[in-house]
């Protein structure tokens, strides 16, 4: 029997599609690209973060036991659904209130800026084609071989070109017109040959994050960064952490496939806006540099991780690979080389590599912590003696996902909570457009105060409880303080309560206990009693009040006691300056090797001091 055919619109992005009856609201966003709908619990329907108005509501299928427990009765009643839940029986049109939407905006990438010390890779050669060689009775020669020769001769190197797609643009009409530009690859050889003389020779580097895509446009002679951008990781939609994209490529037969598309398809965007700024063309670009966690790397490759997901954790590869950027499916010249760097584990990638690099604890005396806080926490603790790394299960909570309230550090955000002096109660700030935006929901940073401030002014109890009575807690018919409310619903952009629910203090109880414990284990298993230098990164680890982590029992004190400093993306450095000099490649391997990995997961001591973690530790005089 053929199944009913449904139209679904999506307003107010004005899109069309139609899909089988019985197919989720939320997949049918996924068949118009909708990255503008929130899934941050994958489509669990757990998070409640994919509202939509239903019109008609008939269109619908019957609520779902999830719609019932997050949905209110007046939400039901104004046809609210959960788009993950809710299921399309007949047409209909899909309503994604403003407040609601998910946006590609991402803070706290794109601000690195500067020149970096060159070596790279690639280098351009330009040659006179205008005249081919003559017949000469015995010797037999190719034009690919005649424009190597050439090349060696104006060069003194070793010149060859065997790439396919190196090859193809040589056979072009354009390459014998005249003037011609070779990329040269110090292993690959011509990766590229364009017609005319194009002595811009450009790079980009990436750092693919969970929740943040990063891309950053350099000049290869000078080391200079050109342009920047970044944008939200559209892979979001199945879910905020690695352990749902795991899950959506185990599930579906097909999910890998989207999965793979979607980052490529984000990569690619970046590539456009960062051309865009500085005029450039996309066949300026010699190679690219790109690092991520595990998971990201493996999906971004083709990799199946369902390994990752599974005891005993372990990736198919954790050695750096060399792509060319048609094997990818990047939109740059076919044989454009394409730098993957090395993993330490299945939950320590990349971008850890990245971030050592970066900052260079393995070329110090001194004992330096690296603290990246991000959808999972990543832990390298050393010097140039050892180094030691660890990852801590902090989930997506510190990034708002695993919060009734949550979301990303993007306008209308709550970022900072203090005590206002003059009601001793809590006063927040919110992102964008100097304060003049209504608060709608709290990012990572604001929740981190939230709690610190709860209990600095009583709210919240050492064991994680909301004390009944005080001003803003709301409490259940038992009497359990269930919610307290930073900003009343008349004060909020979304007209509901920006609310601290209890569920949400246990979530980032567990985050913290994670952070907290894994700190303390590196030290322990790295005989080390004071770390000298401590670098708070990440995209989200460079904008929390760090003294707000300790007061909550996020940060363990004695690794914070010297010098502590925040730096912007880490890993983003690491990936420029693997790009810009080939030299830090075999530092990446290297460190990669004999890095010394800690498994928190099978650790009995790691278990044994978790729970008692989630406490909050007493006030500080």
């Amino acid at each position: 029997m053929t199944k009913k055919s449904c139209r679904v619109k999506f307003e107010p992005v004005g899109s069309l599609t139609t899909v089988d009856g019985g197919t989720t609201v939320a997949e049918a966003a996924c068949a118009v690209n909708a990255s503008f709908l929130r899934s941050d619990c994958g489509g669990m329907g757990l998070c409640g973060k994919c509202r939509v108005m239903a019109d008609p509501p008939t269109a619908l299928s019957a609520l779902s036991e999830s719609e019932l427990d997050i949905l209110t009765t007046e939400e039901i009643q104004q046809s609210w659904r959960l788009a993950c839940q809710a299921r399309v029986q007949s047409d209909l049109t899909v309503v994604l209130p403003a407040q609601m939407a998910d946006s590609r905006e991402a803070r706290g990438k794109t601000g690195l800026s500067g020149n970096f010390p060159v070596n790279p890779a690639v280098r351009r050669i330009v040659l006179s084609n205008s005249k081919l060689p003559e017949p000469q009775h015995g010797i037999q020669m190719d034009l690919a071989s005649w424009v190597a020769q050439k090349a060696r001769k104006a060069t003194g190197q070793d010149v060859f070109i065997e790439d396919l797609g190196a090859l193809r643009q040589l056979s072009h009409p354009a390459a014998s017109a005249g003037e011609i530009t070779l990329v040269k690859h110090f292993e690959k050889g011509v990766t590229a040959v364009l017609p005319g003389n194009r002595p811009q020779s450009l790079g980009l580097a990436v750092d693919m994050g969970t929740t943040t895509l990063a891309a950053y446009l350099c000049d290869l002679k000078s080391g200079q960064i050109l342009a920047s951008a970044a944008s939200v990781n559209p892979q979001r939609r199945f879910g905020e952490d690695v352990i749902s994209r795991i899950a959506m490529a185990d599930q579906r037969k097909d999910g890998l496939e989207i999965l793979n598309r979607l980052i490529i398809d984000g990569i690619n965007y970046l590539i456009s806006r960062c051309t865009a700024q500085i005029g450039a063309d996309t066949a300026d670009i010699d190679e690219v540099a790109i690092v991520g966690n595990t998971t990201m790397e493996r999906i971004f490759i083709g990799f199946h991780p369902h390994g990752l997901g599974v005891s005993p954790y372990l990736p198919v590869l954790s050695t750096p690979r060399n792509l060319s950027a048609s094997e990818i499916g990047l939109k740059l010249n076919p044989g454009t080389n394409l730098y993957l760097f090395p993993v330490i584990s299945g939950f320590v990638g990349g971008d850890t590599i990245g971030a050592v690099i970066a900052d260079g604890p393995h070329l110090r005396d001194e004992t330096c912590l690296i603290v990246d806080i991000g959808t999972n926490g990543e832990l390298v603790l050393g010097s140039r003696h050892n180094l030691w790394a660890t990852s801590c299960a902090t989930g997506p909570a510190l990034e708002g996902a695993q919060i009734s309230c949550g979301m990303r550090a993007v306008s209308g955000a709550i970022h900072e909570v203090s005590v206002d002096p003059s009601s001793g109660l809590p006063r927040w700030s919110v992102l964008g457009d100097d304060g003049h935006i209504a608060p709608m929901g709290i990012c990572g940073s604001g929740i981190i105060d939230a709690m610190a401030v709860m209990r600095r002014i009583g709210v919240l109890l050492p064991n994680g409880r909301l004390k009944e009575g005080m001003p803003g807690v709301v409490c259940d018919p038992n009497g359990i303080g269930r919610e307290y409310i930073l900003v009343p619903a008349e004060r909020s952009g979304t007209q509901r309560n920006i609310s601290i629910l209890l569920q949400d203090v246990r979530q980032f109880q567990l985050a913290k206990s994670a952070l907290y414990v894994g700190i303390e284990l590196l030290m322990k298993y790295a005989g080390v009693a004071n770390v000298m230098r401590t670098v708070l990164t990440g995209a989200f680890g460079t904008r929390f009040n760090w003294q707000n982590a300790v007061a909550v029992g996020m940060l363990p004190r004695q690794a914070l006691q010297a010098e502590v400093l925040s730096l912007e993306n880490l890993a983003g450095v690491g990936a420029i300056m693997a790009l810009l000099d080939k030299n830090q490649r075999a530092r990446a391997a290297s460190l990669a090797r004999t890095t010394r990995f800690i498994e928190l997961s099978m650790d009995p001591e790691f278990n044994r001091r978790f729970p008692q973690a989630t406490a909050f530790p007493p006030l500080a005089e």
